[in-house]
């Protein structure tokens, strides 16, 4: 400096730091145009592309699957970060319901009294169940139910889920002549334990019409073949890794392939009931594959 200020007089002078005057003076010229060096790229274009390819042929796979497909050389946050960077939304898998004692004597029970039905008698249940689906814009909420003869209509729930609700829903979905027509007139509902379906309104709705329940036990829906629709539906709405940026898009989707759902699909689910309950009956009570 011609003018003979010290590094801390300029450094106060211009608001800057001793170092920033210092690396200043040592190097004029190629001040602030160096880059930090940083730490190199973990993904390559070509691993992107390895981790996309992996996503799209099985979405339900987490970033540790995906790691160990793709042989990455990075961490499964990694790849997860990446994914989100590509417009790819994380999903939570869906853990099992907890199974205490009480839950596993439950199942063992309901295992025992029906294991000696037949595909047959289960082809006259019709099992329903609720499922939330998200998008860009928000969520949405349906209600579907299915036999080894086909699927009802499918129902968009509106807002918090009531008993009321809940029957105006089934009327729309013309429970009561749908159930036989599709499963002969000695047919049998299967519904969860949700508590609109326990409600005084819901239980004199089924007596009204004269609609056999099956007793479902808590904490089992691997007792509950719907599950497996909702999870063919989910990897072929989010095929490909399609992302939705709206709720009538997902809408339109949804109701897309509920319509198109094969029917191999609906007999191999509603007679996958006695494996099942003997799977129960083998592990006591215990969780399945299924």
């Amino acid at each position: 400096m011609s003018f003979g200020l010290s590094q801390r007089v300029v450094a106060a002078e211009v608001g800057r730091s001793k170092t920033v005057i210092l690396h200043f003076l040592n190097d004029p010229e190629g001040y602030g145009t160096k880059k930090s060096s940083g730490r190199p790229k973990t993904i390559s274009p070509a691993l992107s592309r390895r981790i996309r390819l992996a996503v799209r042929q099985e979405t339900g796979r987490s970033s540790t699957q995906i790691k160990a497909i793709t042989g990455a050389d990075c961490s499964p946050i990694s790849i997860r970060r990446h994914l989100q960077e590509k417009g790819f939304r994380n999903k939570k898998r869906l853990q099992r319901p907890r199974l205490l004692q009480c839950h596993k004597i439950a199942r063992l029970d309901f295992a025992r009294v029906r294991q000696t039905w037949d595909i047959e008698r289960w082809k006259k249940i019709p099992p329903e169940m609720f499922s939330t689906r998200h998008s860009g814009g928000g969520a949405i909420m349906i209600w579907g139910a299915f036999s080894f003869n086909g699927t009802m209509e499918l129902q968009v729930v509106q807002g918090r889920q009531t008993a009321a609700g809940y029957v105006e829903m089934l009327q729309r979905a013309s429970l009561m002549t749908e159930g036989p027509r599709q499963c002969g007139n000695d047919w049998v509902f299967q519904q969860d334990n949700a508590a609109v379906h326990n409600a005084r309104l819901t239980k004199e709705f089924f007596q009204e019409n004269n609609i056999t329940l099956l007793d479902h036990p808590a904490c089992s829906p691997d007792l509950n073949p719907i599950e497996n629709i909702w999870g063919w539906m989910a990897r072929e709405v989010y095929k490909n890794g399609h992302q939705f940026q709206t709720v009538d898009a997902i809408r339109e989707a949804i109701f897309n392939t509920w319509s198109n759902v094969p029917t191999s699909l609906l007999k191999t689910l509603a007679s996958s009931m006695p494996k099942r309950l003997f799977e129960v009956i083998n592990k006591n009570g215990g969780a399945t594959h299924y």
